[in-house]
């Protein structure tokens, strides 16, 4: 887009610069960015800051032999395209360019004439050879979402609809974790606690209606319990993880049922969500498989690990890190610990182990997409048909494997430290990144509205062992109601059906952006109130912005644009106020912000653009009228950039996953 035409053209004047000192751009790794005051201009450059060292002279004063000596002679930038109105330099040193309204607003509007819905240039078609893969959501199989587990999910699928929007080629995985501790605990409450199945056997549990609930709620907070006043049940529990690894075992089979029955019901949660995945990877295949096995001998071969015959890994198989400290691999009743069995998924997921699995057909999603398993039995009629969503390609062709990206709670920090060093020592690490993000604690005001009491004043921390948290979908439905509330007021009007509907997609966008608009590495106290404000940073203020610009495209004839592409020119005869300006300088910013934010593997960059849209938006609608504009060209200009607004507020909350609404 235009914006990019700039940065190109300054870019290309800055390596002129860099010629005339008779150097390169390798040499000095320059950048284009926004001044932080924004009087300066619209694009600043550090490029004398780096310059210093090698021409011996103060950045302020090769900015001033940039500007005022070597530009004159350039017979670029301002003498170009007419697209940079002018050039100066601000101590301490910052080259700053300024671009010319005029011309730049009258490019906007050509290729608005050339474009009428002004699509961007890329599209959801992947022109990537390289494959990427994300792992996210994967919560272990023995109890219901939490909110804090949304965090994971949300960032997953941003992260996944970004990448494929810029053009990659994406493939997601659900990693189920149904041969760990957590799982075996609720065995144990079934099969040795004396804990029902069946989640109407107890009168406690009438209220629950997914059985992903009853297995969190009860039977793992029961079995817990327990272990206090039942030490035998522990002993159970690790004679259960070691029939774990024996796919024939009747606890394997058990197990497998009573997972499956989890992981239906956290997958509603999920398509609820309006988070999809390609394939469904399980743990217990991982160790099944003999992946374990391969990696084992690798492991041991290359004394990466090593056994301990004394203190107090003695009978353990260790992996020693300088800077992360001695990990347990191999228990000395040789169980695999959960660490270990992350290895063999990690360099199986890069490539580099043979694949031992099967797809087969798990689901329809919410989406019309099919969602596979791994399968370890050769099962004829269920692998993978021609008539699948990929054709006749594999869903992971490994072959094409370019980045693997883990989306993980922050506290897995050591673990997946050691897991990279690991990768590294193997030869393996390049393609490989965790994306840590910090947890999610639940706001005071949350916690009274739910009669939960809290630890201190502000927020509470969430362990689904002590049974405190707040389910994902009772957050989900008590914000529903509250937006069915709101919409009701507002749009009395509607039938109840209607209503019902655009409160579920308020709720849902909620949820959505105020797990994206924070950086990840902050964490978020969950606030229902504040997520369902129109005022401020949240996605109902983004909907709002969106609904009304509609009702306004609605009343507005856009076709009499068509009838006066011939007067273009006139544009820059017409002035525009500074918000109008601003309102096209961003929107055409929007293919370089895709970018960054797949580039950087960041969705905040996204949503923080798509905010600061919707309230340049807000402003350009309330200071620059449409249907009572008297001014017909003028009026006909704003429509134009009203529908291209609309059209970029589109696609962005698409990408978040918050729902353009109508009405509301």
């Amino acid at each position: 887009m235009i914006v990019e035409n700039v940065i190109y053209e300054i870019d290309r004047f800055l390596g002129g610069v860099l010629e005339f000192y008779n150097l390169t751009k390798s040499e000095v790794n320059f950048e284009i960015s926004e001044p932080h005051v924004k009087d300066f201009g619209d694009f600043s450059t550090n490029i004398c800051f780096l310059l210093t060292k090698k021409l011996k002279k103060s950045p302020y004063e090769i900015a001033d032999h940039i500007v005022n000596t070597i530009l004159p002679v350039s017979n670029t930038l301002t003498n170009r395209n007419g697209l940079i109105e002018s050039v100066s330099f601000v101590n301490p040193g910052f080259i700053n360019f300024r671009i010319n309204n005029k011309v730049f607003v009258r490019e906007f509007f050509k290729a608005v004439g050339n474009n009428p819905k002004f699509e961007p240039a890329n599209g959801t078609v992947s022109s990537s050879k390289e494959l990427i893969l994300i792992e996210h959501t994967s919560v272990n199989p023995n109890k219901a979402l939490h909110v804090g587990h949304l965090r994971n999910a949300v960032i997953g699928d941003c992260l996944y609809r970004i990448l494929k929007k810029a053009g990659k080629d994406v493939r997601v995985i659900n990693y189920i974790d149904d041969s760990g501790v957590q799982v075996a605990d609720i065995i144990v409450g079934f099969k040795h606690a004396g804990l029902p199945i069946s989640m109407h056997d107890q009168e406690s549990s009438k209220e629950k209606t997914k059985f992903d609930h009853y297995c969190g709620s009860e039977i793992y907070v029961k079995t817990n319990d327990l272990y206090k006043s039942r030490p035998d049940l522990e002993l159970k529990r690790k004679k259960i993880l070691k029939e774990l690894e024996d796919p024939e075992s009747e606890t394997s089979q058990f197990t497998k049922t009573i997972v499956d029955r989890v992981l239906k019901d956290q997958l509603e949660t999920c398509w609820n969500m309006r988070c999809r995945y390609d394939l469904l990877s399980f743990e217990s295949q991982i160790v099944q498989s003999d992946l374990w096995t391969d990696i084992f001998s690798i492991l041991r071969d290359k004394q990466l690990i090593k056994y301990e015959k004394v203190g107090k890994n003695a009978g353990c198989w260790v992996y020693k890190s300088a800077n992360e400290g001695d990990k347990v691999v191999v228990r000395s009743d040789l169980t695999l610990t959960y660490f270990a069995k992350d290895i063999p998924f990690a360099v199986w997921k890069l490539g580099y182990l043979r694949n031992p699995f099967d797809y087969v057909f798990y689901a329809n999603q919410w989406d019309a997409s099919i969602l596979y398993k791994t399968n370890i039995e050769k099962i004829q009629e269920e692998k993978l048909r021609a008539d699948s969503s990929f054709g006749k390609e594999p869903i992971i062709d490994f072959d094409r494997v370019n980045k693997v990206i883990t989306i993980i709670d922050s506290r897995q920090e050591r673990l997946q430290n050691l897991l990279v060093e690991i990768l590294g020592k193997l030869g393996m690490d390049s393609k490989y990144k965790y994306l840590g993000y910090e947890p999610v604690t639940l706001s005071q005001s949350s916690l009274d509205s739910l009669g939960i009491s809290g630890e201190d004043k502000n927020s509470l921390h969430m362990s689904g062992r002590k049974g405190i948290y707040i389910e994902a979908d009772m957050a989900l439905s008590i914000l529903q109601e509250r937006a069915k509330v709101e919409t009701k007021n507002r749009n009395p009007e509607l039938s109840e059906e209607e209503i019902t509907l655009i409160s579920k997609e308020i709720s849902i966008s909620a949820i959505r952006y105020f797990f994206i608009k924070i950086d990840l590495g902050k964490m978020i106290t969950f606030d229902i109130n504040e997520s369902l404000s129109l005022e401020g940073d949240t996605a109902s203020y983004i909907q709002y912005a969106y609904a009304r610009g509609k009702r306004i495209e609605d009343k507005n004839n856009e076709t009499s644009f068509l009838r006066k592409q011939d007067k273009i020119d006139n544009i820059m005869e017409m002035d525009f106020s500074l918000n109008e300006i601003d309102l096209i300088k961003h929107i055409c910013r929007y293919d370089m912000e895709l970018k960054q934010a797949a580039n950087n593997i960041d969705p905040k960059v996204l949503s923080k653009y798509l905010f600061q849209l919707a309230t340049m938006f807000n402003n350009f609608y309330e200071k620059s009228p449409i249907l009572k504009e008297k001014n017909e060209m003028l009026a006909t200009y704003r429509a134009l950039i009203l529908s291209s607004t609309l059209e970029i507020l589109k696609i962005c909350m698409n990408l978040i996953g918050i729902t353009p609404l109508m009405r509301m």
